[in-house]
């Protein structure tokens, strides 16, 4: 959706193979996967709590409000997807998040 800066680091078998693994196979997020090399936090970094939170809702309204294909930037691993396959990749990820705070 644009929010983030994060590099294309897509190829072949991660646009196929793997999207189909992870977003159409798998009920919830597998433990292990690694971050896009682009996207980095450092240890020492700090987060304002209210502004994350915020954050996150302001990026969950703008995402169920893009219904078509071209609303949606690429995803960096998985290439293009349709409005289905981001919806349930989302739903797959903010749960594995949400389950941290035992929501």
């Amino acid at each position: 959706m644009g929010f983030y800066n994060v590099p294309d680091e897509s190829y072949l078998t991660s646009r196929t193979f793997f999207k189909w693994i992870i977003v159409d196979w798998f009920p919830e997020q597998p433990v292990g996967l690694r971050l896009p090399a682009g996207f980095k936090i450092l240890h020492s970094q700090r987060f304002e709590f209210a502004y994350e939170k915020a954050q996150l809702l302001k990026i969950l309204e703008a995402d169920w409000n893009a219904r078509t294909a071209d609303a949606w930037k690429p995803h960096p691993m998985f290439g293009k997807m349709t409005p289905k396959e981001w919806g349930k990749l989302l739903q797959i990820h903010v749960d594995y998040h949400l389950r941290h705070f035992a929501a």
